[in-house]
This record gives structure tokens, C-alpha cells and sequence, in this order.
């Protein structure tokens, strides 16, 4: 799973992040939960009444070093809110996609998934921070990000497909958000994360083309959008009579 900061680094983890996500019966809807990662590991048997302490045991391990609450994204009053909030607390912010709301028990699987997510980079930042401090590094040279692209094409590279087409699907949705909303900035950006998946999918997925039709701004881009990613998923499943109705419907909508 590949993390959206839209405030922060992937490089260097805050330890604590809002995660928000978009309803895709009305975009507008958001909901957020908050992970933070413990600064010290705690042993959570201490604190649990003895007649469930085995009930504890027989989850795995007693250690916590990490949580995320609520368990599923509560509405918060605005995208411009959480910016603004995550901005005053010095918060990572991380978009975990358009999802549905009123599936509480898939929302609650994929806030644990993007927080275990987070936490698992939070891990490999400070254990790369203990073996450069062991090995005599220079404290100031720690922070030198590698440029985030490079981070986004590296994690892609190693997703099979299936899966960037989960990440692409759910980058799509926010792309053609940010188009229709005026967020150039954004628009850019995200782009440029679908482009970094497309380097890792076969060329006939078209994935440029599908970029294209969802920045161009014309009555029929959302449209033609829809045609493309519909044309990539046929295109994986290799059901080549779908991909020719696609194409000819793509067509008629260019030539029309």
C-alpha cells in the first residue's frame, strides 16, 4: 500500500497523522480518524483485570506501540478543516481514498491497513536513524530526504498489478476531484503519482491517455475517463472484445 501525504514527508514520519477519507456517494463528505505511534512500547497485560489476561495472550502479542482511533473515520466539518488542523498541531495529513460510509466494517479494515501502513514507515525511518547513528554519521545528515517521486516509483515497482490497479482507481478518483475543483497544484501531483504507476504497467494500459482525459477540462472528460480505466481493468483481465467497445466508444466521444 502506498501512502498519500498531503502534509508531510514519507521520508520522515511525524509519529502521529490524520487520515482522511472521501464518501464516494458525495464527494464533499469527509471523515477522518487520528494513528499515533507510542514513543514507548507498552505492555498492555499490566493493565488488563487477571480473569482476561489469557483472552490477551491468545490475541498475540501484549505490546502496544500503536494506535488509531476512531476505528472508522468520523465526518469532520471540511477538507479545509483537517489542513487546517493538521498545519496547527504539526500533523502528518494522509488521504486514505474515496471509500463508502456506510460500510463501517470495511472502513474499519481500511483505517487499520493505512495506519499499520504508517506505523510499519515510522519503523523503518527510526531503524534507519539507529543504524547511521551507530556507524558514526553526522546527527544534521539524517534528514536528507530522497526525493518523494523517487519513494512513490520504488514502492510502485514492487506492487504487482492487481494492486496498482486498487492505487489507481482510488488516485483517479482524486485526480478528477481536483480537476473539477480548480486544485492545479494538486492535480499535478497526483497525476504524476499515476504516470509512476503507469511506468510499472505493461504501455498498452494507456495509462497517459488516461491521465489526459481527466485534466482536460471538456464536457465529456469524466466520461472518457471512465472509458480509459474501464479500457486498463479489461485490458488486465484480457478481455479483448471489451477492450474494442471501449475503444470505439472513446472514439465516438473524440470524433463526436
Amino acid at each position: 500500500m502506498t501512502l498519500d501525504y498531503e502534509i508531510g514527508n514519507p521520508n520522515e514520519p511525524k509519529g502521529h497523522a490524520l487520515i482522511y477519507f472521501r464518501d464516494g456517494a458525495n464527494p464533499e463528505k469527509v471523515g477522518a480518524s487520528y494513528v499515533v505511534i507510542l514513543p514507548v512500547i507498552v505492555e498492555i497485560s499490566k493493565y488488563i483485570p487477571p480473569f482476561l489476561a489469557g483472552q490477551v495472550e491468545q490475541l498475540g502479542s501484549s505490546d502496544m506501540s500503536s494506535f488509531v482511533f476512531p476505528p472508522a473515520p468520523e465526518i469532520v466539518p471540511s477538507e479545509q478543516w483537517l489542513r487546517q488542523t493538521a498545519e496547527s498541531r504539526s500533523d502528518d495529513l494522509l488521504f486514505g481514498g474515496t471509500v463508502n460510509f456506510g460500510d463501517v466494517t470495511s472502513l474499519m479494515e481500511i483505517v487499520a491497513a493505512v495506519s499499520a501502513e504508517y506505523a510499519a514507515q515510522f519503523d523503518v525511518m527510526t531503524d534507519k536513524q539507529r543504524r547511521v547513528i551507530d556507524a558514526g554519521t553526522p546527527v544534521e545528515n539524517l534528514n536528507e530526504p530522497e526525493p518523494v517521486d523517487d519513494v512513490n516509483d520504488v514502492m510502485y515497482s514492487m506492487m504487482s498489478e492487481p494492486d496498482l490497479l486498487t492505487e489507481l482507481t482510488t488516485l483517479m478518483g482524486r485526480l478528477q476531484y481536483e480537476s473539477s475543483g480548480g486544485d492545479a497544484a494538486g492535480a499535478r501531483e497526483t497525476a504524476a503519482k499515476i504516470r509512476s504507476i503507469g511506468k510499472h504497467m505493461p504501455e498498452n494500459r494507456r495509462i497517459d491517455s488516461l491521465v489526459s482525459a481527466a485534466m482536460d477540462g471538456t464536457n465529456d472528460s469524466a466520461k472518457r475517463t471512465q472509458l480509459y480505466l474501464d479500457r486498463v481493468y479489461a485490458m488486465y483481465r484480457e478481455d479483448y472484445a471489451r477492450v474494442q467497445v471501449i475503444e470505439q466508444e472513446i472514439d465516438e466521444l473524440t470524433l463526436g
